[in-house]
């Protein structure tokens, strides 16, 4: 079974609500109540070890939510994020691809390194995820199912 690594965008609000009270986290998720989401699927191994961590895997660790648990990352964090993945290109991305130590244990990294495509384009989901969520001021959470 393939490990998918989401993101949804909440107001800074919602975010510090969450953080208060982690049974909220399963329910707004559930209820889909936020107006900004992506899914950078399979790809959140290999690209968080190419961006050095920009935009993956960030923010305030919670273990009781969710199946897998998941992240609250502030709308300050999410600004910065943006920032920083948006002085990314597709050739930095590939480059890095081709650089990776094969014998890394890194999740799908032979689909990634058959199919540099799939991966810009799920790079380009993240990049305009914090794009569109630091644009309208809001905060995210990212988990893996």
């Amino acid at each position: 079974m393939s490990m998918n690594l989401f993101f949804r965008a909440f107001t800074q609000q919602e975010i510090d609500d969450m953080g208060k009270d982690h049974t909220l986290i399963d329910r707004w998720v559930e209820d889909e109540k936020y107006s900004v989401e992506t899914d950078i699927e399979t790809a959140w191994d290999v690209l968080k070890e190419i961006l050095d961590g920009v935009g993956i895997l960030i923010g305030e660790q919670i273990d009781d939510a969710l199946f897998n648990g998941c992240a609250l990352i502030s709308s300050d964090t999410v600004k910065d994020q943006a920032q920083k993945l948006a002085d990314w290109t597709h050739e930095q991305v590939v480059e890095g691809l081709r650089n990776l130590d094969e014998d890394e244990d890194l999740y799908h990294l032979d689909l990634f390194q058959e199919d540099e495509e799939y991966l810009l384009e799920q790079f380009d989901c993240l990049v305009a995820f914090y794009k569109e969520a630091a644009e309208k001021g809001l905060g995210a959470l990212s988990y893996a199912a």
